[in-house]
């Protein structure tokens, strides 16, 4: 371990001395202790934990409340989430980040969601994260450069472009095009869609197509990765918010490209070699998601053990009913076995990066797995949140109703539940592919 990283592990350490409030203060969900086990975590996880806890403090729940109810960017929550440095989390420290690994940063994730900013605040940062990943290993030297301190100082924000509206969970069949021009630079033409917080990005992680479908022998050949900017005032770009369910706070979009045109710098690592280059930023993205299902359960876990202590109908606490507190302990179970799935995939994604031996597609096997295991609890745990309120769990000030609509997300996105299990069919089941 280098003297830096000893230095920003002992500067992290003396943030959290300095700063650390009570235990049962941590967290916006008025639990007594800890509701997550923190045994077998690295000191280093917890520094983090207790860290972020501190930034997130700043931020209570009628922020969030506010903030989704109004569709307003939280920028002064990604403010400060840079002014301490957090952005960089997992990125070099020769350019200006904290050279942690995936499994920091996941507890990083973990930590905003459980804090009761849920999924909207993190995903107002979570794209600085795993989408700086293929740009971080793969980017030149003048792109890294230019672009990462920016990111990690919170001058830019990054959107990823990669979903579109035919092709959908078929990556491979996308059809937006990048066509090379005479001088190196490419213009761009195609759709992009459900792309979180495009309306305040400066740049795009895109992925395009730079030979067409029938012209290479595999569909995985021929996808080229860019790092572009996202310049309104240039003819070709055109923004659509989507109005959707949850996490309102941040935007999400349709990207339209006419003809737009892209600089003969964007292109990461080589011409064809997107979708290759693309899965180092995907399989983070899972451990990341996973880690924010497990905050927003976590949260919604907290708030329905605390309502049901308090609350008294027929001159008892309702927790003393089975009915109320055998489905809650369940919820409990199902959170800290998924916390397991998800951190030990974290740690295998980043002990890859140094261990040949650990093969990629065991490091996708895990951190798939961890984000299927991850939502299906934090949904558990979201619903049986509202179900404990009764009907106060449709009231706003709760907080839950709101845990419940995001708790949809990491189901969702960015990869189905069904696609997860068809994945574990075909590589560890070796069953017949299905699609």
């Amino acid at each position: 371990m280098s003297q830096l990283t000893l230095r920003m592990i002992t500067r992290l350490t003396r943030l959290a001395s300095n700063h650390r409030p009570a235990r049962h203060q941590l967290f916006s969900t008025s639990a007594r202790r800890p509701l997550m086990s923190t045994t077998g975590f690295t000191e280093t996880q917890l520094t983090v934990r207790e860290a972020v806890a501190q930034v997130c403090s700043e931020f209570p729940n009628t922020y969030w409340q506010e903030h989704d109810q109004n569709e307003q960017d939280p920028k002064e929550f990604h403010a400060a989430m840079a002014k301490n440095g957090w952005l960089g989390i997992a990125l070099p420290e020769s350019l200006g980040g904290s050279g942690l690994g995936i499994s920091e940063a996941t507890m990083m994730m973990q930590t905003i969601a459980e804090s009761g900013a849920g999924m909207a605040g993190a995903q107002s940062i979570h794209a600085n994260v795993y989408a700086t990943q293929p740009l971080a290993k793969f980017g030149s030297t003048a792109q890294l450069e230019s672009t990462i301190p920016k990111i990690i100082s919170g001058q830019w924000r990054v959107c990823f472009g990669v979903t579109e509206p035919n092709a959908g969970l078929d990556t491979l069949r996308l059809s937006t095009r990048a066509t090379k021009q005479s001088d190196g630079s490419y213009k761009v033409t195609g759709q992009k869609i459900w792309i979180t917080c495009a309306q305040v990005a400066s740049k795009m992680i895109l992925l395009a197509r730079t030979t067409p479908l029938e012209e290479v022998k595999k569909p995985s050949e021929g996808l080229s990765l860019f790092c572009i900017d996202l310049d309104r005032s240039s003819p070709g770009l055109e923004l659509r918010r989507i109005k959707k369910m949850g996490g309102r706070a941040v935007d999400a979009n349709e990207v339209f490209f006419d003809n737009y045109s892209v600089g003969v710098d964007s292109l990461i690592g080589e011409e064809g070699q997107g979708f290759k280059i693309i899965l180092h930023g995907m399989n983070a993205e899972r451990c990341l998601l996973a880690g924010e299902a497990l905050g927003l359960g976590y949260a919604a876990l907290g708030k329905a053990a605390t309502y049901a202590r308090e609350r008294n109908v027929f001159k008892r606490p309702i927790g003393q009913n089975q009915g109320i507190a055998h489905p809650l302990a369940e919820v409990y179970m199902k959170l800290e076995a998924a916390k397991l799935a998800t951190y030990h995939a974290a740690q295998l994604y980043d002990s890859s990066k140094a261990d040949k031996t650990i093969r990629q597609d065991a490091v996708g096997v895990a951190c798939n797995s961890a984000k299927y295991l991850a939502a299906e609890a934090a949904f558990s745990a979201c619903e049986r949140a509202v179900l404990t309120h009764g009907g106060m769990g449709y009231a706003v000030e709760y907080d839950v109703e709101r845990y419940f609509r995001e708790c949809l997300v990491p189901r969702i996105a960015p990869v189905s539940r069904e696609m997860i299990l068809n994945y574990i069919s075909e590589k560890i089941l070796d069953l017949p592919r299905s699609y």
